[in-house]
């Protein structure tokens, strides 16, 4: 294993090893910051959300522009203010900032889940993905398990539990410093071919020379494909054209996407090697000398290119499909993750009673983790029952939330709560491969941030309506409980898609 993704795997592993998120709820209602409940629901929480959507597209950006591991860096940054605040800050308004650097610290995640493949070889992908989501797992498995074992022999309370996950987040913020700088992103800073390599000219096919105007976007071996050029080319003003390279390492094939100024074409039909090496400053050099161009140019280019992509993408009916029960399912599970520690403390409070949060959290991602894992085993036909699967599903977690909400009994809540959270990995792992399999492996990352923003915008809504203590201001059951009719709807809609 390179050493990239080791320091990687080892940073996702700390930076989840927090024992004492199962029990944030009980210590910020408990003695150490003593804030009602009221306080915790309708004025600390909610801050989180209105912090995590309006950041997530920016960071999205700086990430690829920054090229990842400054991302990551602040990433593990914000996560020791967190936890700093939430060892020595007192009251509401310290609080909600903590909401804020956390809400911040969850948009720079993409840094950790996109910086690997800048690093390995394209044949490596599947595998490094492997391990960079199952460390996340195991560090949050751990965390609730080690969160639950303490608490329950009263070894040491919630203000420890806190104590060591500060401890962690500082380990891994170290570790983010050693991690190799990438020099290539998705977007902004592409690989273009080695101009040296290109001495075999039969091999290129096309019609006319490039000349000093030109721009060509490649694809080599640990490249990133371009397979929509529509928005390049009309800022430009020229014209694609396809060139294909054989390079002098066998089995590989570089193909590259041009765009010819036709006002200086030439009648020559000769290439060689200068044709395509980068000129002295002009404002039109290899994408891999962007950097050193200016940076409005560089970023109207790569935003034209991004949007003409997503509306590509969204063409597709059964893709769009998908991408709005990804949204929807997204937002819900999310709100329901958010607020349901406030209904546990409600049903049962830890004030009197025991509290097995971190036993629940761990079978979760333990249960979660297994039913993902046999949902990319299972070879079914999905684009066939894909739909009838998501609504019945659907229908069932949108029961498992109304029982959530009207139970006065703790087990039962817990239950519900672990198989609601267990089908939605199930159904979000579905979801996942069927928008991926008919999408050009580039706009992966771009379709599912895209979607996690969507998801995020109507959280935020429902945030603002249905819990901010300046609109509604429901009690928790109905916060929990708000995503019921929206899985109910879903199922309505897939039932008329299967109709």
């Amino acid at each position: 294993m390179e050493r990239a993704t080791i320091l990687l795997c080892l940073f996702g592993f700390f930076k989840e090893l927090r024992p004492s998120e199962p029990f944030l709820t009980p210590y910020l209602k408990g003695p150490d910051k003593n804030l009602t409940e009221e306080q915790v629901t309708n004025e600390v929480l909610p801050v989180w959300t209105y912090t995590y959507f309006p950041t997530l597209l920016v960071v999205f950006l700086l990430t690829d522009y920054l090229r990842y591991k400054p991302v990551i860096v602040f990433e593990g940054l914000t996560l020791i203010l967190t936890w700093v605040i939430l060892v020595w800050g007192q009251g509401v308004a310290l609080m909600q900032v903590m909401q804020v650097t956390y809400g911040l610290s969850t948009a720079a995640e993409i840094g950790y889940f996109s910086y690997i493949y800048s690093v390995v070889p394209r044949d490596r992908y599947r595998k490094v993905t492997g391990y960079n989501r199952s460390v996340v797992l195991v560090g949050r498995f751990a965390a609730s398990v080690i969160a639950q074992a303490l608490i329950s022999t009263k070894l040491v309370g919630y203000f420890a539990l806190n104590c060591f996950s500060l401890g962690s987040v500082c380990v891994a913020f170290l570790i983010g410093f050693t991690l190799p700088t990438a020099k290539r992103s998705l977007f902004f800073h592409k690989d273009v071919a080695n101009p040296e390599q290109l001495l075999n000219t039969d091999n290129v096919a096309e019609k006319g020379s490039l000349q000093d105007s030109k721009l060509c976007e490649g694809q080599g071996e640990d490249g990133i494909a371009e397979g929509r050029g529509g928005a390049l080319g009309s800022t430009l003003g020229g014209r694609q054209e396809s060139i294909t390279v054989t390079p002098d390492k066998p089995g590989s094939e570089d193909t590259f996407l041009c765009i010819r100024d036709d006002s200086t074409a030439s009648t020559d039909n000769k290439r060689t090697v200068q044709d395509f090496q980068p000129k002295a400053p002009t404002t039109s050099t290899a994408l891999r000398t962007r950097p050193q161009r200016e940076g409005q140019f560089v970023w109207l280019t790569t935003l034209r290119q991004l949007g003409q992509s997503l509306m590509d993408a969204y063409r597709s009916e059964a893709l769009l499909a998908w991408s709005v029960w990804w949204a929807f399912a997204k937002c819900g599970n999310s709100q329901v993750g958010n607020y349901v520690q406030n209904l546990w403390d409600m049903i049962s409070p830890s004030s009197q009673h025991n509290v097995y949060n971190g036993a629940v959290e761990a079978a979760t991602m333990l249960a979660g983790a297994l039913v993902s894992l046999l949902m990319g085993h299972v070879k079914l036909n999905w684009s066939v029952i894909g739909d009838a699967v998501l609504g019945v599903v659907s229908l069932g977690m949108a029961a498992l939330l109304f029982v959530m909400a009207t139970t006065d009994n703790i087990w039962v809540c817990y239950v519900c709560y672990v198989v609601y959270r267990t089908s939605y990995q199930a159904l979000i792992t579905i979801a996942t491969f069927e928008v991926a399999k008919n999408l050009d492996k580039s706009l992966y990352a771009l379709l599912f941030g895209m979607n996690t923003f969507v998801a995020l915008a109507l959280q935020t809504l429902l945030t603002a309506v249905v819990v901010d203590r300046r609109v509604l201001a429901t009690p928790v059951q109905a916060q929990v409980s708000t995503d019921t009719p929206v899985k109910a709807q879903v199922t309505r809609s897939w039932h008329c898609r299967l109709c």
